[in-house]
């Protein structure tokens, strides 16, 4: 590289308070909609709003979706497995919670 060039990054930061679209969630996790929606329909992500198109998502369904996408790609999970591989994620990280309350 260049020592006169410099790379530019750009991006978006969310509060938690706000939402996504499920064409924004899967535009930003890189995923497929018809992905997304298997995600919903096996328990594993909980869209606000009512059905398809209608939905949208809290900010941090993001960091879900990408963790989601990981799991899929490096283990290659199916939807279903995904969804029991994050509910353990969710119990590992409440039990941490848990032990640092105690400290």
């Amino acid at each position: 590289m260049n020592s006169g060039s410099k790379a530019t990054i750009s991006g978006i930061v969310l509060s938690e308070q706000e939402t996504v679209t499920l064409d924004e969630l899967a535009g930003l996790c890189t995923v497929e909609q018809s992905w997304v929606v298997e995600l919903v329909e096996q328990g594993a992500l909980e869209p606000l709003g009512s059905a398809g198109r209608e939905w949208s998502f809290s900010a941090g369904a993001l960091g879900r979706v990408r963790t989601a996408a990981r799991l899929r790609r490096d283990l290659e999970l199916d939807a279903a497995g995904i969804a029991l591989a994050l509910e353990l994620l969710d119990e590992i990280d409440l039990l941490r919670a848990r032990l640092r309350s105690l400290d």
